[in-house]
């Protein structure tokens, strides 16, 4: 797959790597100039491009922080698969009634910007300190378990595979306005478990 990774921090750092590493090529991109990212790129196994070449991707994840996200262009002539990894913090990012009292979720909002219905919400609720290391192989039995929801079910079904591919098992929360559980104030952030435990911590919320 032709992944864009917009955000050259620790999600993005991650992500990039993981994503080569399952045979995907990613376009890494930031707000800063092309130019600054060719020896990080090199590491991680990736190319080098602007926002605008990022989101030219079939797949394009947002690594950033959510005030951000209304700074970034829409698409300009296609219609890529957009993956929200950010997360909202109320004392970082600008405060949102509307998120705060759970009246419509992050991703909602990501989806109106863009003007998209193929945003998935996914790759946000475990911390990037300890994420590559909670891969597991594919004849594993105890995945640990990836949230990740959206109202595109194509668009869901290939996120789900490339969560599959990296090692994790994908746990679908539904649609956008059922991934409040993986937000950053939800029952589901930071729980690095199975499928089984997912399962608890929702019938306990």
């Amino acid at each position: 797959m032709k992944i864009g990774m917009i955000g050259a921090g620790d999600v993005g750092q991650v992500l990039t790597q993981l994503f080569v590493r399952a045979g995907n090529t990613v376009v890494l991109a930031h707000r800063g100039s092309v130019d600054a990212l060719d020896d990080l790129a090199r590491v991680l196994g990736a190319a080098t491009g602007t926002v605008e070449q990022a989101e030219a991707q079939d797949l394009v994840v947002l690594a950033v922080p959510f005030f951000a996200i209304k700074a970034l262009p829409l698409p300009n002539g296609n219609d890529p698969i957009i993956v929200d990894a950010t997360n909202y913090f109320p004392d970082r990012d600008e405060r949102i009634p509307e998120i705060e009292c759970h009246q419509k979720a992050t991703s909602q909002m990501v989806a109106e910007h863009f003007h998209s219905h193929r945003v998935v919400k996914a790759f946000n609720s475990i911390e990037m300190a300890v994420f590559a290391q909670l891969t597991r192989p594919n004849q594993s039995v105890d995945r640990i378990a990836l949230p990740y929801a959206g109202d595109d079910p194509q668009a869901k079904k290939q996120v789900a595979a490339l969560i599959w591919a990296i090692g994790f098992e994908p746990f679908d929360l539904g649609d956008l306005g059922a991934s409040l559980p993986a937000q950053a104030d939800g029952s589901l952030f930071l729980v690095k478990e199975t499928a089984p435990i997912l399962r608890q911590h929702l019938r306990q919320s």
